[in-house]
C-alpha cells in the first residue's frame, strides 16, 4: 500500500510542478510564423504613433565604469526629433539639463555651470550619457515606444510564443531581435547582437498599462553588458501627448560653453 502511493506521488509531482511553473507550460513553446515582418512592422509602427509627446517624471540609475548615480529625473519627449531631460540629486537639486534633437544637443552642467553644446553623433551622446547610445535608440527607449524605420536587412524570420512574435532580422554583420506583443502590438524587448550572437544593447520594456489606447511601460533598462554600462528608468507619472510642450534651459550668463563637433 506504502509503495502504491509512492508511485501514485512520483507520477504527480512532475504534473503539480508544471501546473505552478510556467516554464513547463507551452507559452514558453516558439514555433514558425505565418505572419510577415512587413505585417508586424506596420502594426507596431501604429501603435507608436499614437504617442506623439511625452511629459514624465520618474527615478533612473545609471552603472557603468565611468559613473554609479541614481536621481529624479524629468523627461520631456516630442517625436520623432527631440529629447529633454532634467536631473535632480537630493532635496530637488538640480544637477544637469540636456536637450538632444537629431542634430545636436545642449548639456547644461548645473554643477559646474558648464554649458556644451555639440552634434548629436553617436560618440558624443554616449559622453554625455554615460552609455554608449545612438539617438534613435535614445528616443525609442526613454519614449517607452519603438518605431521601425526603413532598413535594408538581408533577411527576416518571424517566430512565435504563445505571448510574443520575435522578429529576427538578419543584416551583413548584425542581428536584430524585436519581442512584439501578439494582442497590441507593442515591442516588449529589443536586441542588437553581432554576427556571432554577442549582445551589443538591450532595450527591455516592462509593466505595461493603457491608456486612451496608449500601451505604455513604466520601466524601461539599456543594458550594454561588453561595456558594463546600464541605464534603469521608472516613471512615476505621465502626461501623453501634450502639444504645448516647451523645451528651454535656462543658462546664466556666468557658465562656461564649450563647443564639440
Amino acid at each position: 500500500m506504502l509503495r502504491n502511493k509512492r508511485n501514485i506521488l512520483l507520477y504527480l509531482l512532475p504534473l503539480l510542478a508544471c501546473t505552478g511553473l510556467i516554464s513547463c507550460t507551452a507559452s514558453n513553446t516558439t514555433t514558425e510564423s505565418s505572419v510577415t515582418f512587413e505585417y508586424l512592422k506596420k502594426k507596431v509602427n501604429e501603435n507608436s504613433l499614437k504617442l506623439t509627446a511625452l511629459d514624465a517624471y520618474g527615478e533612473i540609475s545609471i552603472d557603468s565604469p565611468e559613473l554609479n548615480n541614481t536621481g529624479s529625473i524629468t523627461v520631456s519627449i516630442k517625436k520623432p526629433d527631440s529629447v529633454f531631460t532634467k536631473l535632480e540629486g537630493p532635496f530637488g537639486i538640480d544637477i544637469a539639463n540636456l536637450l538632444i534633437t537629431r542634430n545636436d544637443f545642449i548639456y547644461y552642467n548645473v554643477m559646474d555651470n558648464r554649458v556644451i553644446k555639440g552634434s548629436s553623433t553617436e560618440n558624443n551622446l554616449s559622453i554625455i550619457m554615460r552609455i554608449r547610445i545612438e539617438f534613435d535608440d535614445l528616443i525609442n527607449s526613454f519614449s517607452g515606444k519603438y518605431y521601425f524605420h526603413e532598413d535594408d536587412y538581408l533577411s527576416a524570420e518571424i517566430l512565435e510564443t504563445q505571448r510574443d512574435y520575435l522578429a529576427i532580422l538578419t543584416y551583413d554583420k548584425e542581428i536584430k531581435k524585436f519581442w512584439i506583443d501578439k494582442n497590441n502590438y507593442f515591442v516588449r524587448k529589443l536586441g542588437k547582437y553581432d554576427d556571432k550572437g554577442k549582445t551589443k544593447i538591450e532595450i527591455t520594456y516592462d509593466n505595461f498599462y493603457e491608456s486612451d489606447g496608449i500601451y505604455f511601460p513604466k520601466n524601461i533598462s539599456v543594458i550594454r553588458p561588453e561595456e558594463k554600462q546600464s541605464i534603469w528608468l521608472t516613471y512615476n507619472n505621465e502626461e501623453f501627448n501634450n502639444s504645448n510642450l516647451n523645451f528651454r534651459i535656462k543658462i546664466p550668463k556666468s557658465a562656461k560653453h564649450i563647443s564639440w563637433k
